[in-house]
């Protein structure tokens, strides 16, 4: 069996028949499971974020917003680096109230720029550290 197709399987005789015939072959296989980060991955991306905090408190805030992105880009479905993000970048959006309407645009935004960028497929970010080349960064 190769790719999830064996000729040993009468369904998948079928399908490859119809297609063959000019057909709809029918739905493919359900898609494999998403990524999820691993133990290491899950202790660098909350080690840049606590990092990210500390440069902040420091007043180094363009040092704190390079490890969040760094950190963002191990774990691209995670909010909370995406707000620590935007509040050191748009701190109007945040104080004396938040924006959350802003806030549904943005991620709306940046998303779409992500899929743009082949960073980001339109069902989430499914590889983390993925960039519009490919491969690991």
């Amino acid at each position: 069996k190769y790719g999830g197709f064996s000729i040993e399987n009468p369904e998948d005789v079928a399908a490859v028949n119809r297609f063959l015939a000019g057909g709809d072959p029918g739905p493919s296989p359900d898609a494999a499971e998403p990524y999820h980060l691993g133990p290491t991955e899950r202790e660098l991306v909350a080690t840049k974020l606590r990092l990210g905090q500390v440069l902040s408190g420091l007043g180094r805030g363009d040092e704190a917003v390079a490890a969040w992105r760094d950190a963002l880009r191990l774990d691209p479905e995670n909010l909370t680096i995406r707000k620590q993000i935007w509040a050191a970048e748009h701190p109007e959006k945040f104080h004396p109230t938040i924006d959350s309407e802003w806030q549904r645009a943005q991620l709306k935004v940046e998303r779409e720029q992500e899929i743009a960028a082949g960073i980001c497929g339109p069902d989430g970010c499914p590889v983390p550290w993925a960039t519009p080349g490919g491969g690991a960064a």
